[in-house]
């Protein structure tokens, strides 16, 4: 397929990310009998439809997070400080050693898929795996994928909840796939990138990927995808299997990130019409902060970031694309304190839009406003409520046993209905996932 190249060349810098760490004392472990468990554990709770944070807390104070044996697998428990139910999902073998790893993709990434029935995990030294995507949340079978790029590169189809989409690094051939899960396990190659106009090589160091910090795909009809190899980017068209634009872009590992709406891309700050030339630049101190790509009620497409610097800092700032517009959901300037460290963001609510999942980790002792906590934000509205302690320690402190493995890398359902974090329960022998469902009301 031939296509237009970009008018003007992206090059864009790459500026460093960094993590504080704080040191504290645990006060937890897993599954020891005498950490009291919560008096409304044995409710099971009833679902009912209403608003995400309907009923929640809203509120700045500080709301202690307490002891808790850590729950079997499919056990649900009522969150003490939060009132939300929660289940554990997975059921990692302490006898694994340090592959007792079961976790979401990424925040960016949907573990659901189109309709909710489906969940993808990934198991370290296991590979992806798939789950019931509903109670009671069943392992079904390993995925045998032909070896994704990464861990996170994994896409479900927006539509279609029987297919995902992954770069196969297998032979260091530049090829992207599409899996059918259903009725059964089948691959085929969408495309191969080695032809013109993209002519990506057969190269270990230059692998077809989603970038350094991979995102979902657009939302839209199109199926568009942003890709790069080497220091070539480009947006590649699913539905019409077409290459759209091709670019460089040496000075970044990333991709470019494609709207829901499929109307542009986003590249290290840049907003990007869909032949690759820059329309405006987000007003960011860091671009390379935690982020994660979203759309608004209202219509528009977001960028939904952390901000440590610059005069609007917030665990959550919303950027509109269209007009480069921000504003502060979470942090000083709407009461709320200076970001916690391992702060992740999850925008992929395709059918929820406005609905943002916000995961930290920060000092893990959860004492404070927002440390160790799951917290839901409407971009729209302003809305933010608390929903959960993730229970994690991530890499808080030269002790941790898992760090990056265990932080919450968050991600939000389709419908903005559940949340899924993970979590070390405090530093214990294996990393789990856990889903906050909020459709749950006591009885």
């Amino acid at each position: 397929m031939s296509c237009p190249r970009a008018s003007a060349p992206v090059i864009i810098g790459l500026g460093p990310r960094y993590l504080a760490l704080s040191t504290l004392l645990v006060f937890g472990s897993c599954g020891h009998p005498d950490l009291p468990a919560d008096p409304g554990q044995t409710d099971p709770g009833q679902i009912v439809t209403q608003a995400p944070c309907e009923g929640r807390i809203t509120d700045t104070a500080a709301h202690p997070m307490s002891p808790l044996a850590k729950p079997r697998r499919g056990e649900a428990y009522v969150d003490p400080a939060f009132g939300t139910f929660i289940t554990r999902i997975t059921d990692a073998d302490p006898r694994e050693g340090q592959n007792a790893v079961i976790k979401t993709l990424y925040s960016t990434m949907p573990a659901w898929n189109a309709d909710e029935t489906l969940l993808i995990l990934w198991h370290r030294e296991h590979g992806h795996e798939l789950y019931q995507g509903g109670e009671p949340y069943t392992f079904i079978r390993s995925l045998p994928l032909q070896s994704p790029t990464d861990i996170e590169q994994v896409l479900w189809d927006p539509v279609d909840p029987n297919i995902l989409y992954y770069p196969s690094n297998y032979n260091a051939l530049p090829r992207l796939m599409e899996h059918r899960v259903r009725p059964t396990d089948s691959d085929r190659v969408l495309h191969d990138f080695q032809s013109p106009p993209t002519n990506c090589p057969v190269d270990w160091g230059q692998l077809l990927r989603l970038g350094a910090d991979p995102e979902w795909m657009g939302w839209g009809p199109r199926k568009i995808v942003g890709l790069r190899c080497g220091n070539t980017v480009f947006l590649y068209s699913i539905k019409e299997d077409a290459v759209l634009s091709v670019g460089p872009a040496p000075g970044t590992p990333n991709a470019p990130i494609v709207f829901p709406s499929e109307t542009g891309a986003i590249l290290d700050g840049f907003v990007l019409d869909l032949g690759l030339r820059i329309q405006r630049r987000l007003l960011m101190a860091n671009p390379y902060e935690h982020a994660s790509i979203g759309r608004a009620k209202a219509g528009y497409d977001t960028w939904n970031a952390v901000a440590f610097d610059g005069s609007d800092v917030g665990s959550l700032v919303s950027h509109r694309l269209d007009t480069a517009e921000r504003k502060v959901i979470i942090g000083p300037a709407t009461g709320y304190p200076y970001p916690p460290s391992s702060t992740h963001v999850s925008g992929v609510a395709q059918k929820a839009p406005g609905w943002v999942a916000v995961g930290i980790v920060g000092q893990h002792t959860g004492k404070t406003l927002l440390d160790n906590e799951i917290v839901l934000a409407n971009l729209d509205t302003g809305q933010v409520c608390r929903v959960a302690h993730a229970r994690t320690f991530a890499g808080t402190t030269s002790d941790g046993r898992w760090g990056y493995w265990s932080e919450t890398h968050v991600v939000i359902s389709p419908t903005a209905t559940r949340v899924l974090f993970n979590s070390d329960w405090m530093n214990g022998p294996t990393v789990d996932t856990y889903v906050v469902d909020l459709r749950k009301v006591r009885r």
